[in-house]
């Protein structure tokens, strides 16, 4: 709590620096622009959801079900491969449904993804715990990608790199958050009476998963029309391929 409390403190402290500075290191212009403060709002909202899965996920495995260590990290390996396939495919997906379809719609099935771990049990066969891992790698490649290029799209040439900082830094700052609140929300089903581990996990996945269907709104703010810049460049011309969510 006095973490918390810190940092707010810290932040309304620079907003009123900014304000009163006429070249500040981040400038609060730009949150004027719209596509710029929908993607770093979004960013956060739905990282919540998706930054629980490298935490719960072999916690659950080995905890839960009885996985040796090594072997439960090694289960997020599909997530990975799944992410690196799916980018070779967001371009086309891009430029076939347009940003806000895409994210409204790819947001939704993460959350319906991570709400489904509850599904999974000890006796499974380990290529039911696999195959998800995979299709959630690529759902969550393509909504990491799509919302990083839509919160740079309207960025001058001025704001650009302060934009990317703030992304960038928005980015670690919603993960570690969703790790700590999937935490949180353990922790109080821990305090269940009558529940075994398993299904504390199974609860903490479905919660996660309704915090990241939720998150979905927020991109139905964005405009049917935003992106289009970015759409319309790549078909004239074959750039370099869209940021992912670690540049």
């Amino acid at each position: 709590m006095t973490v918390i409390v810190t940092s707010i403190g810290l932040l309304l402290l620079y907003i009123l620096h900014a304000r009163r500075t006429p070249n500040p290191l981040i400038s609060l212009d730009l949150f004027k622009t719209r596509t710029f403060s929908i993607g770093i709002v979004g960013n956060i909202a739905t990282r919540l959801g998706t930054g629980c899965v490298p935490f719960l996920m072999p916690l659950m495995l080995q905890v839960g079900f009885g996985y040796q260590a090594f072997i439960a990290g090694c289960m997020m390996a599909p997530t990975a491969l799944g992410s690196i396939i799916a980018k070779s495919m967001v371009t086309q997906v891009l430029r076939r449904l347009g940003y806000r379809h895409t994210l409204v719609g790819i947001t939704v099935i993460i959350g319906l993804m991570i709400a489904q771990f509850s599904l999974q049990s000890p006796a499974m066969a380990i290529w039911m715990l696999i195959l998800p891992l995979f299709i959630l790698g690529m759902a969550m490649s393509t909504q990491f990608t799509a919302m990083n290029t839509i919160t740079l799209a309207d960025l001058t040439d001025d704001n650009a790199s302060s934009g990317n900082s703030v992304l960038a830094v928005t980015q670690q700052l919603s993960i570690s958050l969703g790790v700590a609140v999937s935490a949180a929300v353990l922790r109080v089903y821990e305090g269940m009476e009558g529940t075994t581990t398993v299904e504390q996990f199974h609860y903490t996945f479905i919660t996660m998963g309704i915090i990241t269907v939720a998150s979905a709104a927020m991109f139905m703010l964005l405009k049917t029309t935003d992106g289009n810049n970015l759409i319309k460049r790549q078909r004239k011309s074959k750039p370099n391929r869209v940021p992912s969510e670690s540049e």
